[in-house]
């Protein structure tokens, strides 16, 4: 996936409004294990599976590095949900221990600085 990385000033409040990484991909594997056993929406058959969801987890947490991200966590990473034209697509973001600095990966560019 193409991400926008941005790195930007601490972000201190809200984080506990959103999933975490591991809450998003706990929810993603049953909601694919449920399609593959027959049950579910079908729409859901449309959905990112949890193999692409951690691959795409890799390939952010890389876009941040190429942004400055030290490879640490202030706290649990989050992951965020924005609209397009067909559907809504994950984003992620996460603080790093240093200067608190946050990394906002976005599958579109948002209107940050």
């Amino acid at each position: 996936m193409k991400w926008f990385a941005y790195e930007v000033s601490p972000i201190d409040w809200g984080w506990n409004r959103l999933k975490t990484v591991e809450e998003t991909a706990r929810e993603i594997g049953a909601d694919e294990a449920l399609v593959r056993a027959g049950g579910g929406d079908p729409m859901m058959e449309e959905e990112p599976t949890i193999e692409q969801f951690l691959a795409d987890w890799e390939s952010a947490k890389q876009a941040a590095e190429e942004k400055g991200w030290e490879g640490d966590f202030r706290h649990k990473p989050v992951v965020f949900w924005v609209p397009t034209s067909t559907s809504f697509e994950y984003g992620f973001a996460f603080k790093q221990v240093n200067n608190g600095t946050t990394f906002v990966i976005s599958p579109v560019r948002l209107p940050l600085p």
